[in-house]
């Protein structure tokens, strides 16, 4: 283990706590700066209608070149 020597200082049942609640506010932090700063997780989350988006059929098909002939 890389910090062996950490708990040597500080007392697990007081190191260990701490590391998960750091983690806990960091991932918590992240999740309400997405979703303050977004626009499409707001949406997502209050299930806003689906955006279908749909491209035209080309109006022409290219034929192929007719073969050379000899």
């Amino acid at each position: 283990m890389i910090y062996g020597k950490m708990w040597c200082v500080v007392k697990p049942s007081v190191g260990i706590p701490v590391i998960i609640g750091a983690v806990a506010v960091a991932s918590f932090s992240v999740h309400l700066a997405l979703t303050i700063n977004t626009t499409w997780v707001k949406k997502y989350l209050n299930g806003g209608a689906a955006q279908v988006s749909m491209q035209e059929a080309p109006l022409q098909v290219a034929a192929a070149p007719e073969p050379a002939r000899k």
